[in-house]
Order: structure tokens, then C-alpha cells, then sequence
């Protein structure tokens, strides 16, 4: 059967046009989501990435234990709020608190910036497998990580220095 087609003529387009519609229902892309890490610290390796419609979860190695770059790294609330305020990229690092405790003073001090902050941590598990889930809530408590926020995506990212982690989160919010 030399020529054969296995699929008649044409009806392999429809099939193709279809798993390129499926793979452009992803949030996010792996290589957006390193390009925008990496110009806050330097990567290594991805531990961990899924992206659907609705969220995306990645984990990527670091030997990085602070940021450089466009994130404005503030010490007290108030001054976090304003950067917020003025859509900046905010690494919150308050002393003695953990990214989840900065999380809810930052609710508490402002509700819709508060929930922009929680809804990307808290639709963003729905991408991540139960290792991913534990490790992520292990960063949260963390008083050693730092919880950062970039308002032009709605990315919850979170810097485990113990661990040299980087965990990005964000739904669709």
C-alpha cells in the first residue's frame, strides 16, 4: 500500500487545529513565566509547571536569596500598598512575618488588593499535584520566604530562601 493516507484527505487538519486549540487554553506558558522570573533573580532548573485555562502553577530551582530587577522590595505594609497602588511589582518582605501573614494584612489593610493577592495563591493549587501542594504550603509559612506580587498579571510568587525555591502562582482573576 505505498501512498497509503491513513486519515482520508484533509481530515487531519481538523485534528491538528484542535490540539493547537487545546494547548492555547493554557494561562500560561512556561517560557513567559521564566522570562519574567528570570529577570528578578536567576533560574535554574523547572521542578514543576502546569498551566490550564483557569491557573498556573510553577516551581523552579534558585540559588538566588533576593531580587533584582523591576520588584520594589518594601519593609513595611503602607509602602507595599502604595507601590501596589501604583500597579508595581511589590516584594513584601516584613520583618517576622511569613508570605501567608503578609497575605492577610494585606486584605485586612485592603480588600480587593487583599483578594487579588489571595485569589492567585488560592486558584493556582488547582495546577499543582499533592508534592507541589505541600511544598507550596510549606513556602507560605515560611518566615524565611518572601512573598511577592506583580499586579500587571495578578502572579503570586513566593522566594523560598530555605529551600531555593521560586513557586509562581495565578489564576484567573
Amino acid at each position: 500500500m505505498t501512498g497509503a493516507r491513513p486519515y482520508p484527505r484533509g481530515l487531519w487538519r481538523p485534528a491538528a487545529l484542535a490540539l493547537l486549540g487545546l494547548a492555547a487554553c493554557a494561562l500560561d506558558r512556561e517560557a513567559e513565566v521564566r522570562a519574567q522570573l528570570g529577570g528578578w533573580m536567576p533560574l535554574g532548573d523547572t521542578l514543576y509547571f502546569e498551566s490550564k485555562l483557569e491557573c498556573t502553577a510553577g516551581v523552579f530551582a534558585t540559588q538566588a536569596d533576593f531580587l533584582q530587577g523591576k520588584v520594589r522590595t518594601v519593609s513595611t505594609l503602607h509602602d507595599g500598598l502604595a507601590a501596589l497602588g501604583k500597579e508595581a511589582t511589590v516584594a513584601f518582605e516584613l520583618e517576622g512575618m511569613t508570605p501567608d501573614q503578609v497575605s492577610q494584612a494585606v486584605m485586612s489593610a485592603d480588600l480587593p488588593k487583599g483578594l487579588g493577592v489571595l485569589s492567585s495563591g488560592l486558584s493556582a493549587r488547582a495546577c499543582m499535584d499533592e508534592d507541589t501542594k505541600s511544598a507550596y504550603l510549606g513556602a507560605l509559612k515560611s518566615p524565611a520566604a518572601l512573598l511577592v506580587f506583580a499586579p500587571e498579571n495578578n502572579a503570586l510568587v513566593i522566594l523560598d530562601r530555605d529551600r531555593r525555591q521560586v513557586f509562581f502562582a495565578r489564576g484567573d482573576v
